[in-house]
């Protein structure tokens, strides 16, 4: 699962089934990102920083880096997530 598209001059975030830009990016975009990489891990492609670099707009390419970089600390932290939420709410299937 792709979190990022760059095309050319444009950059788009995937969120489910549209692309979004950067600058538009909402809190239910960024929460819907995040449920995604959580229930799709292991299949998250999270973009290398060098690809980042080709981002030609200043504003757009840092948007961008800040929200990749906590999306990477987050997909890194999944499994622990998952394992403190099934110890706390035994009952509950996630």
């Amino acid at each position: 699962m792709k979190v990022l598209e760059i095309d050319g001059n444009c950059t788009y975030f995937v969120v489910g089934e549209r692309k979004v830009k950067p600058e538009e990016m909402t809190r239910e975009d960024l929460l819907l990102l995040l449920s995604n990489i959580y229930e799709k891990n292991e299949s998250t492609e999270i973009p290398a920083m060098e690809l980042l670099e080709s981002i030609k707009n200043p504003v757009e390419k840092e948007i961008v880096k800040q929200i990749i970089q906590k999306i990477s600390e987050f997909k890194d932290n999944v499994e622990d997530i998952k394992q403190e939420i099934e110890s706390q709410f035994p009952d509950i299937e996630i």
